[in-house]
Formats: structure tokens, C-alpha cells, sequence
């Protein structure tokens, strides 16, 4: 996907360069809207790299991992090894479904602040799974798309920013409601993944 207009190029430091001037030039403008239905997107091909590489990594990276953070190590991968890949998948699919359902209304109602403040999370989300490659200094099933992906939440904010269609008052608002009821969301998420475990188990077992 091609996107238009260079930005961050002050002092030299070219950061990014967006092409929608490219796209305007052959009949396809990059619209806001265009960006906000990426989101769903961008979210899938991120959890795509976790869904396939989480178990071998959690296999090989077990025991390290207890080694090294003995105080959160057990607690966390004891919930997480209990896990398929297919129940992991359904936490994902449902977490996929809400945000494009939630984006689509966002886009039928011009709601851009709501999107934003959507946006602003899956960012601070991005930049904690930074944080934690930073700090394992080892592969982790999320870092690689982490890092692509926050490229495209730099060009939506900017872009988003650019249109001045935000009400940043009501950003700030929006920001603090979305947080908890994403976070609520994510234990709903995987609390729904160990149910279906259980059941998968029961079900794998019945002939």
C-alpha cells in the first residue's frame, strides 16, 4: 500500500514518507477513512505473528523466562501454557470482531475522536511490547509486527491530527473510557479462550 505525504522531516530527520500526493496523482486519494479500516487490519496481521510463533516460543523460552523473572514467570506462563493455539485464536477472533464492528461505527457516524482514542491504545499496546523485547533483549511473538504496526499509528495520528477534525477535550475523555473497557474486554477475551479450552479438551476426547 502506497501513502502519501512526507512528514517529520525537520532538521533533516526523515522518519516516514506517506504517498498519498502519489495516490491523488493516479486517481486513488488516501482518505482518513481509509486509515481508520486499516486498523482492523493492521490489529489482525499483528496478532498473526503472535497466534503462529506463541507456542514454540513458549516451549523454548520456558524455562529462560522462569529463570530470569521468578516473580511474574510462574503465575503468567501457567495461565498461558494451559492455552491451544485455537483457543488463543478465539480470544483473538473475538477481539477482531468487536474492533472492526466498533470501527465501522466509527466510520458511519464520523466518530474520529472515538477512533483516535482506539488508535492511542493499540499504540501504548505496540510500545509495551517494545518495551518488553527491550527489557527480555530476545525474540518475542509479537516484536516484529510491533514495530511495523507503530509505523502505521504514527501515519494515522498524523494524519488524523493533520485533518483537525479532533476534539481534544473529548479525546482525553474518550482515551480514559477506552482504556478500562478494552482492558475489560481482554480478560473477557481470555476467560472465554480457557472456557473453550475446556471444552476443546472434553470435545477432543469424545468419539
Amino acid at each position: 500500500m502506497f501513502l502519501g505525504k512526507s512528514f517529520f522531516c525537520t532538521n533533516g530527520n526523515f522518519f516516514f514518507v506517506v504517498a498519498s500526493h502519489v495516490h491523488r496523482k493516479r486517481g486513488y486519494p488516501m482518505s482518513l477513512e481509509t486509515l481508520m479500516w486499516s486498523l482492523p487490519i493492521v490489529f489482525m496481521l499483528h496478532d498473526f505473528e503472535e497466534i503462529i510463533m506463541f507456542q514454540p516460543w513458549l516451549q523454548r523460552e520456558s524455562a529462560r523466562l522462569r529463570e530470569r523473572f521468578p516473580r511474574f514467570a510462574p503465575r503468567m506462563l501457567g495461565q498461558l501454557e494451559r492455552l491451544s493455539t485455537s483457543s488463543f485464536a478465539l480470544a483473538v477472533a473475538e477481539e477482531f470482531v468487536l474492533l472492526s464492528a466498533v470501527t465501522y461505527w466509527c466510520v458511519a457516524s464520523q466518530r474520529y475522536t472515538t477512533w483516535t482514542a482506539i488508535l492511542l491504545f493499540f499504540f501504548l499496546h505496540l510500545l509495551m511490547h517494545i518495551g518488553q523485547f527491550a527489557v527480555y533483549r530476545r525474540y518475542i511473538p509479537t516484536i516484529v509486527t510491533s514495530v511495523a504496526a507503530s509505523m502505521y499509528c504514527v501515519v494515522a495520528l498524523w494524519f488524523v491530527v493533520d485533518s483537525a477534525l479532533l476534539d481534544w477535550s473529548a479525546l482525553l475523555i474518550e482515551t480514559l473510557i477506552v482504556i478500562p473497557l478494552v482492558v475489560l474486554n481482554f480478560v473477557f477475551a481470555h476467560w472465554l479462550a480457557a472456557q473453550f479450552e475446556v471444552w476443546l479438551r472434553h470435545y477432543a476426547r469424545v468419539s
